[in-house]
């Protein structure tokens, strides 16, 4: 029974995805562009990304690259399955020249609809992460979980003024229970017969025993993402992830700033916050940096 009921959902799915090819293709956007983007091998998955060059495609091109991202729902030898395949850009299509708009829109809406109803599926009746693994398996085969449940952005007569993509490299930052952690580190520290690696992580689990609880924070790198700051001429703005290429329906032209090149260097360099937390760097433990969180700045 779940192998069926998401098997329909899966195959209402793919019958809209090829209706969108369709339209999208037959309709022909105003404005189209779309930035290619290398994929990751499965050997560069766990490496820092120190520079991207995304190649710009416009017009037809940028429509076939579309079209082949939306339809994008499946996992491919040799690429990474744990990081996405990333194609960020814009369609924008002028209402008032066609007469299809509320077509592409309902389409669309009609994708993220079967995508949301096969994950919420998923969530409310397989617990564990194995076990929705394997019903996707059995009923999706070959689908990549990520591409799967990644919505397509449409904004139908909503008054966009902007589109303006670039990137963000944020960090994940997670307050952990202080005894678990110094428990992991003790075990690592008997498994281990590397005398340079027990010495830094016998010093990091007496830093972390000597801090106040509540006080140690784990900073967890997070890959680079192409993202969209969306403006509106009612002056709404929101920043939104931007994996697939965003389509704009309405009669005005938005201002489009397509992605440019990433380079981690530049990004590091920026100015932070000033209200960020001052911290202190305790030590490295599994590849995520141990912080001991003091005051404000």
């Amino acid at each position: 029974m779940d192998n069926l009921i998401l098997k329909q959902h899966y195959n209402a799915l793919c019958e809209q995805l090829n209706r969108l090819q369709f339209l999208i293709t037959q309709l022909q956007p105003d404005y189209a562009a779309v930035a290619q983007i290398q994929p990751l091998t499965k050997a560069q998955e766990h490496e820092p990304l120190n520079s991207i060059q995304p190649i710009i495609h416009s017009d037809q091109s940028a429509v076939e690259l579309a079209v082949k991202a939306y339809k994008d729902l499946h996992t491919i030898v040799g690429f990474s399955q744990k990081s996405a395949r990333r194609t960020p850009g814009v369609l924008w299509f002028n209402t008032s020249n066609m007469s299809g708009a509320a077509e592409i829109a309902a389409c669309i809406e009609a994708i993220n609809t079967a995508k949301l109803a096969i994950k919420d599926y998923v969530v409310k009746n397989f617990s564990t992460a194995t076990a929705r693994f394997e019903i996707l398996k059995q009923a999706c085969p070959g689908v990549m979980t990520v591409h799967l449940y990644r919505l397509i952005r449409c904004y139908h007569n909503e008054g966009v003024r902007s589109v303006r993509l670039t990137w963000a490299q944020q960090q994940s930052l997670v307050y952990p229970d202080k005894d678990k952690l110094a428990t992991k580190i003790r075990v690592a520290i008997e498994q281990s017969s590397n005398p340079g690696y027990i010495s830094m992580l016998s010093e990091l689990l007496k830093n972390i025993s000597e801090a106040p609880y509540g006080s140690i924070r784990i900073r967890r790198q997070v890959k680079v993402q192409p993202v969209a700051n969306v403006t509106q001429f009612n002056g709404a703005a929101s920043p939104v992830t931007a994996p697939l290429p965003i389509i704009v329906l309405q009669d005005q032209a938005p201002i489009i700033k397509m992605l440019g090149d990433f380079d981690a260097q530049v990004a590091s360099q920026r100015k932070k916050r000033s209200d960020t937390l001052g911290t202190i760097e305790l030590g490295v433990f599994q590849g995520e940096t141990i912080e001991l969180v003091n005051q404000r700045k």
